[in-house]
Order: structure tokens, then sequence, then C-alpha cells
């Protein structure tokens, strides 16, 4: 840095240049802006009063930030103007030699540099939410497209321009949450380019700041009362509130000696009425600690939009976060809460369907021209009934992605849904706040954390019981009580082979149907028994005994190649004489067709019996094959007490019918949301789809 100081040609007061790069100096006793121009001083003009604004910086103060950035001296106030709004600029000298820009806007602070100009198009082609690919800077959002007045100055300024000099600008967002500002001056072409990050004010490491609730105090002092009403303005941002509606009589306030001034020392009425307009469910000026800050309720502006020939409205009430002292908003609709914070523009990819941001892809919900209808309590911009945005909203539940999109500016902010019992309890609310109406925009599913515990707690007792079935089937207590193998002699007596069992022949059924008065005819009955595609021959088991009560698997197996062989079972209790009955087939057949081959059936089947009790037990097993073409043998085995897997899949059925009824639940849900919507839950036109149908 280097320190000059030398006369002010107007007044001959003396005046400093502390930072070398400065160029104007504002002389403290006549308010002349001083340039330099070599060794000479020339007077460019004379600045008016400085604005009044609550922020926390002052010309003269030292920062030592942290993570790099070098320290810096703050060597001049900038203060412009687009007539909506009045905002400061600081102009800053770095121990280093370079300078740059500690920009405050919205409640938002950003330390700024300039650097090498890029190729960029004239300022009458540039639109708020268009992007612009800066070589290597990257790639950069368009926010804000305006022109403003150099409306005041302190200390030194880096440029030579007289006061009340227009500049047009325009904001851009980087994708990597940098902001820069292209600097048109008061023509078409670029004269700077400036590129920074945002900063926290606690990370500047300056000694002398002032929290914005002490900064206020001084003004809250200030005897306001509404010109139209006589009734008492309390204003909880004095210092940056250019619009006022009164309590309560509704009239909505401006400055009475400029647009915009602040703290105002009186008001004018710039529209009047005789009642409030809507009823404010929260209570303007209170404070509360919401979601980890701490927060004041500014104002609330309720807004309105139309479709299908209905008006539909909400409320967006202005929050000012102390610590940080940015701006937020806590948005109401049909009593559904979303706590909303402005957002970087180019860290925002958007589309016809969908929006992402750092990563979370939301879908649209709604668009519309929403229409200021009615405002309460204060603002920092000069707020009108009746200005409209197109209004847009993403959801992502419980979290909101909104751009809202105006002629000059667009603007992004993100946020979750917040319960109207956590705000009630934020703000200390003497009673609950109403119930809300219906299915939020962004509200979760009601449910989440128990459907969530329930399929956690389901999965996990599947695992346990899978588990448990194979285990049973490993070392639970099970034994073979029967297990027999038969061959089969296809002649004419129609006789088994039989290993084991009791056998009755076809010729002794065929004379049992001839009837004991008919024997010459048992012959003939024996050809024709043998004719049967099907010969029934009956085989009665020896009894065998099950020692526990327990299912009963009962396997089928037979060297079927192109035949079959069923069998029906009878199992007969010798104890009580129940019967159980059921029939089992073994087959399989293979082949080539058209040089594929191709096989079906099998050779092996398994059955379950359940509920068996412990006893004694007949088994008489009925055999049936084709005649001319019966395997050779077939064999049975009896298990006792195998687990049956349609026992695991019953329990895992029943394990999973409450959470699949909750899933069942949030379609429903999710069928409710997007019945509200002005899109598809697929992100379609409702317009556009019912052209097509």
């Amino acid at each position: 840095m280097s320190a000059r100081a030398a006369q002010c040609p107007n007044c001959g007061a003396q005046v400093r240049f502390r930072t070398g790069a400065s160029l104007v100096s504002i002389c403290e006793q006549c308010k002349s802006a001083i340039a330099r121009k070599g060794a000479d001083l020339e007077a460019i003009g004379t600045v008016a009063e400085l604005v009044p604004t609550s922020s926390p910086f002052k010309v003269g103060m030292d920062a030592r930030p942290q993570k790099g950035t070098p320290p810096f001296h703050v060597a001049g106030r900038l203060q412009l103007s687009t007539g909506e709004g009045t905002w400061d600029e600081w102009y800053v000298g770095f121990t280093d030699g370079t300078w740059g820009w500690l920009a405050e806007a919205q409640g938002g602070f950003w330390l700024m540099k300039p650097v090498k100009p890029p190729t960029v198009p004239a300022f009458e082609a540039l639109s708020p939410g268009e992007t612009l690919e800066l070589g290597g800077y990257g790639r950069f959002a368009i926010t804000e497209v305006r022109e403003a007045t150099y409306a005041s100055a302190q200390g030194e300024l880096p440029f030579v321009a007289p006061p009340g000099s227009v500049f047009r600008f325009a904001d851009l967002s980087g994708a990597d949450g940098s902001l820069a500002t292209l600097d048109y001056g008061d023509g078409p072409s670029l004269d700077g380019f400036y590129v920074g990050k945002p900063v926290a004010l606690e990370s500047l490491g300056i000694a002398e700041l002032v929290a914005w609730s002490d900064r206020t105090v001084s003004v809250k002092a200030l005897a306001l009362n509404c010109p139209n009403c006589g009734g008492a303005l309390q204003l909880k941002d004095p210092a940056n509130t250019v619009r006022i509606a009164c309590p309560s009589c509704g009239s909505l306030l401006g400055s009475a000696d400029r647009e915009v001034q602040g703290p105002p020392s009186k008001f004018t009425v710039l529209e009047k009425l005789a009642a409030v307009p809507f009823k404010s469910r929260l209570p303007l000026g209170a404070t509360g600690a919401l979601r980890g800050h701490a927060y004041a309720i500014l104002g609330a502006v309720q807004k309105t939009c139309s479709s299908g020939g209905e008006n539909y409205f909400w409320t967006e009430y202005l929050l000012k976060e102390e610590k940080s002292e940015a701006y937020h908003w806590l948005a109401e609709s049909n009593g559904h809460y979303t706590l909303l914070e402005p957002v970087p523009a180019g860290e925002v990819s958007d589309g016809t369907k969908v929006a992402s941001f750092r990563g979370k892809t939301y879908r649209i919900f709604s668009r519309n021209q929403a229409r200021v209808a009615a405002v309460l309590g204060e603002f920092y911009w000069t707020v009108r009934t009746g200005e409209a945005t197109e209004a847009t909203d993403y959801v992502s539940p419980p979290r909101m992605l909104s751009r809202e999109r105006a002629k000059k500016e667009i603007a992004w902010t993100e946020g979750a849904y917040v319960p109207p019992a956590e705000i009630a309890a934020a703000f200390a609310l003497p009673e609950p706040l109403p119930a809300p109406e219906g299915v939020g925009a962004c509200q979760p599913w009601p449910h989440a954390e128990t459907a969530r515990l329930w399929w956690k707690t389901a999965w996990f007792l599947a695992l346990a019981s899978i588990v448990v079935y194979f285990l049973a089937r490993l070392i639970a207590p099970h034994a073979v009580v029967y297990d027999q193998t038969f061959d089969l002699v296809d002649s004419a007596l129609g006789i088994y082979a039989v290993r084991g069992g009791r056998t009755s022949t076809s010729a002794d059924w065929s004379q049992q149907d001839a009837g004991p008065t008919q024997g010459a005819s048992a012959a003939a009955a024996r050809v024709a028994a043998d004719d049967r595609l099907a010969a029934a021959r009956a085989i009665v088991s020896e009894p065998f005994e099950t020692k526990r009560g327990a299912n009963l698997a009962v396997d089928l197996w037979a060297p079927t190649d192109n035949n079959w062989v069923e069998v029906g079972f009878n199992l007969i209790s010798e104890a009580s004489g129940e019967v159980r009955s059921f029939a089992m087939i073994s087959d399989r057949y293979a082949g080539v067709d058209g040089g594929e081959s191709w096989s079906e059936g099998s050779q092996n089947r398994r059955l379950y019996v359940p509920r068996i009790p412990a006893g004694k037990w007949i088994l008489r097993l009925d055999p049936e094959t084709e005649a001319g073409k019966a395997p050779p043998s077939f064999r049975v085995r009896l298990t006792s007490g195998v687990p049956h897997v349609s026992h695991l899949v019953w329990v895992l059925l029943l394990l999973f019918v409450i959470p699949t009824l909750r899933s069942f639940s949030k379609l429903t849900f999710e069928g409710r949301r997007w019945a509200d919507s002005d899109f598809t839950s697929a992100g379609a036109d409702r317009d556009d789809e019912g052209d097509d149908e």
C-alpha cells in the first residue's frame, strides 16, 4: 500500500490516498469526490449523504481473513441504488498490493477481485436465467441484469466517475459457488470483470464487527407512526427497511424523502387501506430458534395464482438470520411450512422435468405466475402489490427447490419441510397452528421412519428364519421310517416282483369283479385287465412307526425314460383308522425336435404330508403305468420330521405383510400429493396430457 495526503481543491481540507490503486478520495469536509491525475487533484463532483444501513463494515477497518486470503484494509465505501433498493460495496486494499471489493446484498457477503475480462456478449444481449461459458473461468448462470446509480461514497475509490453516474452490470453465479460481476460501466462493452466467493463474517477476522442485533438498537428508539391510522410502527430491521405495511391498517408505506432510505425519519402512504388485508398466522417481529438458527420474522407476503378459473393463495414470511444476517423465507400453503434459503443459481441445473442441486435431483411440481396480493410488515426492497414473477417449484420430499424469475433477475431458494408444531415451538406461539390440509408439496410421508423400521425388522427376521430353516434341515432330528423298492414285471399275469410288502394281482381283482359264480369267465377278465392302458395293482406295506408328531416327506423315484408311473398313496393309522390319501407321478420324456434336444418331467418327486402324529401306520400303494411301457421299478421313501420350505415361505410372507401394506400407504400418499400438482409425477404437464387424450 502507499499513502498520500493532499489538500482538497474545493475546500482545502486534507484528503488521503492510502491504497495504491485508489483514484478517488471523498473529502470528509465538503463531500467532494477528488480524483488524482498524476500529481494533480481534481474535484469531479459532490456525493450525496450516505443512506444509513445496518452494514457491519466501516471505512478504516482492518481484516485478517482465514484460509490463505491476505490481510486487507477497508479503504472506501460505494453506495449504489437501483431505485428499488440501496446497498453498499466496500473497496478493500490487500497487503500484497492488490485490491478488490467486499460486496453485500440481501444479507450475503462476497470478497471479489478484478481479473482479466473474458469475451462476453453486449449488455443488451444478456438475460437472467441464461448461461455463459467464460473459457478458463468456467460456466456461469446470469442471475441479474440491471442499471445502478452511483448514489454516494466514503473514503477512497478505485475508479474515476462523477457521483450520479449510471453503471450497467450483470451478476453471475458459478457452478462452484463463486460469484462474478460483469461491469459494463455506462456503455455496451465490458469495463471490468470481478470474481469471488461468499464469505462468513466470522471468517474475516475483523475485531470491530458488531452483531446485527446490537447495530439495530440505536435506531429502535425512532418513534414512528403510521401516517394513515396513527398506529405504532415497530421496526425489527429499521436500517434496511424500505417498505412497511402497517400492521394496524394494512396501508403500504414508503420513505417520504427518498424512494429508498433507511432508517427513515417518516413514511408516506403509498397504498391506503382501511384494514389489514389478511391475518398472519405467525406474529411479525417474533424471534425464535428454528433448525439451529436464530430468526426474526420481519414481514409476510401473501401471493396468489390462478389455475382452472380458481385463485390459490399462500404466504411467504421474510426471516432474518441473526448470525449470518442473511434473509430466508418460510413459505406456508394450506398449513404446510417450508423453510427456504437463497442458493447460488450456478449450482442449479434445471430442465423441463427435473432440476438438480448439489447432487440431489428434484422433480417439477408447479409453475405459475405468482402475484403479490397483499403485504404486512417490513421489507428490504420496494415490494408492491400486483407485482408478478414466474414461480417454479421442484420437490424431492422433504426438500424443495424453488425458482423465481423476473424481467431483470432470477433467484433460487432451497429448503426443507417443517412441521407446524416445530414452527409453533420455535416462536413460542401461545396456541398450536391449524392442522395442515391435504398433502404438502414437499411434505415427507409421515410413516417413513416406522416403515423403515418395519422393513429393517422384517429383513432381519427373514434372514434369521432362513438360517433357522437350513440349520433345522441339517441338525433337526428326522428319520427314514419307510424305504422300499418295487420291481415292475409287465406280464400277462400282471404280477410284481416285490422286495417286501404284500401284493394283490390284477387276476385277483378280475376274479373279485367277476364274482364267485362266474369263475369260468376269469381268463377273459384277465385278458381284459391286461389290455387296459393302466394295470392297477395294490401293495400293502408292513406296519412302520413314526416316533414323534411331525410332517412326513414322501419321495417317489423311478427310472422313467419316455414313460411314466403314477402311484396312489393311502396312509392309514393303525390306531385311529385315519387315512391320508394323495398321488404322485414319476415321468420323464426327452427327444430331438428340429435338431434341438428337449426334455420334460422328472424321475424324482417329493411331497410333504403335514402333521402326522406319532404311532404305527400302514401304507397302501396303487401304482398305475401305461401297458407295455412300464419302467422296471419304482422306489418309495418316507422321512419323518423334514422341515418343509413352504413353512419358510409362509413365515417370510407374514413378515413382509405389514411393510408391504405400509408401502401401499405411501403410494396412496404420493397420489394425493401429485393430484395437487401442475404436473404428473413423471414431469408431464397435465394440460398437455389432457390434450393428448
